[in-house]
């Protein structure tokens, strides 16, 4: 009895899943009246789909770091030990829709080449090169004997604010920069 009792449940399961079910594709002309960003680049790819692909509404990774900023940077020795806290004005400026140069941070005058994704985060260029090359990880900075690697992220909810994350080896040692940005 349980056993004929199971099949009939079985079988009635397999008939409704089988059943006829609404079209998913009945897109509406209303659907189509928002414009949204087909590039892969951006960070609003995709968003408003459904609708008419439109490039002039994407927002690209540059974008939201290009300004000038109040930066609060925390320096830490080797040991991870507060050395130093500086304050001084950075600016960003875009060289294309994902690469950007960070001014200010270096007292010589040097940029920092960064390359931004979609993700809010930008990654300082390497000059990781062949693996038998004596490269380091990193690029040059400031000095020949300086390297610097880390990331710069935006916060999401607030377009402001920017932090910084950095390592910088020299011929003295390793220093992290650990800070805060807030956009002039």
């Amino acid at each position: 009895m349980f056993k004929k009792i199971s099949i009939f449940i079985v079988v009635a399961l397999l008939v409704y899943s089988c059943s006829k079910k609404a079209p998913f594709d009945t897109v509406t002309e209303d659907d189509l009246a928002t414009h949204y960003c087909n590039d892969p680049l951006a960070i609003n790819y995709n968003h408003g789909f459904p609708g008419t692909p439109d490039n002039s509404v994407c927002v690209y990774p540059t974008e939201v770091f290009t300004g000038t900023y109040s930066l609060t940077d925390s320096i830490y020795n080797g040991e991870y030990e507060l050395d130093t806290i500086l304050y001084y004005t950075i600016g960003f400026k875009a060289n294309s829709l994902t690469e950007l140069r960070m001014y200010g941070f270096c007292p010589s005058g040097d940029s920092v080449r960064l390359t931004a994704d979609r993700y809010y985060k930008a990654l300082v260029d390497s000059t990781l090169s062949l693996p038998d090359s004596n490269m380091v990880e990193g690029h040059v900075f400031c000095r020949a004997v300086d390297t610097i690697k880390g990331t710069i992220n935006k916060y999401i909810g607030d377009s402001t604010m920017l932090r910084i994350n950095l390592t910088i080896a020299s011929d003295t040692g390793v220093n992290y920069h650990i800070g805060t940005g807030v956009k002039k």
